[in-house]
């Protein structure tokens, strides 16, 4: 109705006044889309053959209307409807028919946007359904409305924000289903005494309930139900001392309490910083944080001051001290770190537009942990993968049957051997993706383990690196040393651990031409782990052809040798590219490629991935058509992929 009333509105006058109902603007998308692709996998000597033609088309509509007067009340409506539907063949599986059907509707009142107090209100609705002949038959809907109350003024600006959102998955031929509810509320409070300062106070609540009947065992038909409230307070203070703000202080306080089936977990957390900008080109700044944390039987309390020096003179020699102290209070372990670093760096033009550098960092870890033998749980602990990197577990003698690895959000659980695979180095264990899972290569991941630890130690670990770096012709060739060094003093009953003493030596050269780019290293790493010596190489060529034309072509080889014992080998290649062609004003073409070979201890694979698209319109009619390869050859495993794909619609 709201719609029809809009349309009425704005057939009738398109002038900007005081109206019963005016629509101001209104724009959508009629599209038609066309997808094939075809699949073979060949794995043990069994090939199994797929395909799939889907053929789809929606309608969307946005528009934004007011009564009376924009400021008064302005309504936001979106709609849409998409249709989809596709056959799959196979050789080995039975033949399905496919049909998606995606209806959408969201709706947003603002009243008074303008003005000290305004609000706004909304609601999401979207129900999709999707059958599979012979396989699955799903239907979910999901509803979200909520709104946002908020008073603006020079004492105390104050907002509140409500939402309330369900979804419901549906297997319609069993009845089984995933239910989930969410209610949450916050409210935002935000104070300035000053021009220097500004606070601002969080409260929220948030309710999760989970059904999940698809969970269920047989003797068990009623499903899995969680709960889970979540109570959260927080103050962030921020205060310059002075005008020039060169003096700052940082505040964050928070409480969070979580009360469930599922977990009991309570947290409280100080952060404070402090920062000074001094005379004489010195900087201090200081950091000290408090955790308070309950979860379930484990309890901890940790604390962690820190304060740091830096200063530069003359803009070529510059210094800097830091000092930590971290203590651990744990229901498992008593541990105290100690951590101290130096660093001195130094930078001189030299003749033929040079620069020499030199570098100096110190640092040292003090470790002391009292305990008793045990079972450590290690819960979202932190990693980036990268491929060609060696990435270990921070403990070691880890139960590799206890790791579970996931997202940063912790709802996608990853898959071994079929994301990442894990590999025993010694007493360590270490992690590497499988490239065309669903890990994507330099993320970060959080993993969960189990890990058995040694009864009270203590050790000092000194970390020296030096190096030098000597640069020509505006750094267009550059010459690079640098050698870093670990030992252990005093350690205290670690026989149970695999100290890494190492030195490590690495040297190289690179040069930059604009256009042309490429780097060799040589990295010598001698360790009590994982001794290995890498050679890497690695050309980049980019530019553009005139104004219509670009290219970037990336190689890189690392080829690692003596990992673990001698002979044992990596090696990684990998080639990539893009190229982009402006055909014409309207008309563009991309082609983007890689390779990626690997090949040695734990995994032996190559992939292939291709991708041309081409983008074009006449009128307001958009055309996009492309081609996707992928080729992926993993140990006994053979997969080719191929896909075609044409987009065209009519944009208003």
């Amino acid at each position: 109705m709201l719609f029809i009333f809009s349309a009425y509105g704005f057939s009738q006058n398109s002038l900007v006044e005081p109206a019963f109902w005016k629509l101001t603007s209104l724009n959508g998308e009629l599209y038609l889309n066309g997808e094939y692709w075809e699949q073979q996998t060949v794995r043990n000597n069994y090939t199994e053959e797929l395909n799939s033609t889907l053929f789809s088309g929606g309608l969307f509509l946005n528009s934004k209307s007011y009564f009376y007067h924009p400021n008064f009340l302005e309504v936001t409506l979106d709609a849409g409807y998409s249709p989809e539907t596709g056959q799959r063949l196979s050789l080995v599986a039975p033949d399905q028919a496919e049909t998606n059907t995606l209806k959408k509707l969201y709706t947003q009142f603002s009243f008074f946007q303008h003005a000290a107090l305004n609000l706004k209100v909304f609601a999401n609705i979207n129900e999709g359904y999707s059958n599979r002949e012979n396989l699955t038959n799903l239907k979910t809907n999901f509803q979200n409305f909520g709104g946002t109350l908020a008073y603006s003024n020079k004492f105390l600006p104050v907002s509140v924000t409500y939402n309330k959102g369900s979804s419901e998955l549906q297997e319609l031929q069993t009845g089984r289903s995933y239910k989930t509810e969410n209610n949450s509320i916050e409210g935002r409070a935000f104070k300035s005494f000053g021009r220097n300062d500004t606070h601002q106070f969080i409260f929220s609540q948030n309710k999760y309930v989970y059904d999940d009947q698809f969970m269920a065992l047989n003797q068990i038909q009623s499903g899995t139900l969680i709960e889970n409230k979540i109570t959260s307070l927080s103050l962030n203070d921020n205060i310059y001392f002075d005008t020039k703000k060169n003096y700052n202080f940082n505040s964050l306080v928070s409480q969070e309490n979580q009360i469930g089936n599922n977990l009991d977990y309570k947290r409280l957390q100080v952060i404070e910083n402090l920062f000074f900008k001094l005379p004489y080109k010195f900087n201090f700044s200081s950091n000290y944080n408090f955790f308070d944390i309950k979860q379930n039987t484990i309890a901890s309390k940790q604390q962690n001051a820190s304060a740091s020096l830096t200063h530069l003179l003359y803009e070529s020699l510059y210094t800097s001290v830091n000092y930590e102290y971290n203590t651990i209070n744990s229901t498992q372990f008593k541990e105290t770190n100690k951590r101290t670093g130096f660093e001195a760096r130094y930078v001189k033009k030299i003749p033929l537009k040079g620069l020499l550098t030199l570098q100096y960092k110190l640092n040292t870890n003090e470790q002391d942990r009292t305990s008793e033998d045990l079972v450590l749980t290690i819960l979202n602990e932190a990693y980036t993968i990268t491929d060609g990197q060696i990435v270990l577990l921070k403990n070691q003698s880890v139960n590799v049957l206890s790791v579970l690895v996931k997202d940063v959000t912790g709802t996608i659980i990853y898959q071994e051997n079929l994301d990442y695979i894990l590999i025993v180095r010694n007493d360590f264990l270490e992690i590497q993706r499988i490239p065309g899972g669903q890990i994507a290569n330099n993320s970060t991941v959080f993993i969960d383990y189990g890990a058995t630890q040694p009864s009270s130690y203590k050790y000092n670990a000194v970390t020296t690196n030096y190096g030098a770096n000597i640069a020509f012709f505006n750094n267009k060739i550059e010459f690079f040393y640098s050698k870093g060094k670990q030992d252990f003093l005093d350690p205290v009953n670690v026989d149970f651990f695999t100290l890494d003493y190492y030195t490590q030596n690495v040297y190289g050269g690179r040069f930059n031409l604009g256009f042309l780019s490429g780097e060799i290293e040589q990295d010598n790493f001698n360790s009590t782990i994982i001794p290995y010596r890498l050679t890497r190489y690695n050309l980049v060529l980019q530019g553009n052809i005139g104004e219509r034309f670009l290219y970037n072509l990336n190689g890189t080889v690392r080829d690692y040798q003596m990992i673990i014992e001698e002979g044992n080998k990596q090696k990684y290649i990998s080639l990539s590219g893009n190229i982009a062609c402006n055909i014409s004003r309207i008309t563009n073409l991309s082609l983007q490629g890689s390779y990626l070979k690997q090949n040695g201890d734990g995994i032996d694979l190559n992939l292939i991935t291709s991708r041309i698209q081409l983008n074009t319109r006449y009128r307001q009619i958009f055309i996009t058509a492309g081609l996707e390869v992928y080729k992926n050859e993993f140990y006994n495993e053979n997969l080719d992929f191929k896909k075609f794909n044409i987009r065209i619609s009519r944009k208003f």
